[in-house]
């Protein structure tokens, strides 16, 4: 049930951010084994001036997430994000910049208000 969130300068048209947000969403659910239809994802483009990162940045992916992944998954999921954008996107791996943002179960409110820790989420989170 991760958030993503994908920011960048605008200026690259439709099919390049599809496939950009496909991608990103595919890598994620394949490295922590979430469920096909678990998919959370939105874009933000910027103007150029409005979009600044230290030099190679061009792209910031930030991923909400529920807490307790292993550090070996998250170096996975790190490593499958770049190279399948690099490959299917053209993007260099050095201008990817990417954030997980872990919350503890409780702290998300799903399901018509429930704790995410108070349900079965069809997936394991300690992984």
């Amino acid at each position: 049930m991760p958030l993503v969130k994908i920011e960048t300068i605008k200026g690259h048209d439709r099919e390049f951010l599809q496939s950009l947000m496909n991608s990103t969403m595919d890598c994620i659910q394949s490295v922590l084994s979430l469920p096909a239809d678990d998919r959370n994802i939105r874009l933000m483009e910027y103007e150029n001036d409005l979009f600044v990162m230290k030099n190679p940045y061009r792209y910031l992916i930030e991923i909400t997430l529920f807490s307790g992944r292993s550090n070996s998954i998250k170096k996975t999921l790190y490593k499958t994000i770049v190279s399948v954008l690099e490959e299917k996107c053209g993007i260099k791996k050095e201008e990817i910049f990417i954030v997980l943002n872990e919350q503890p179960l409780e702290n998300w409110g799903v399901r018509g208000g429930t704790a995410a820790s108070e349900i079965n989420l069809n997936f394991k989170v300690d992984i």
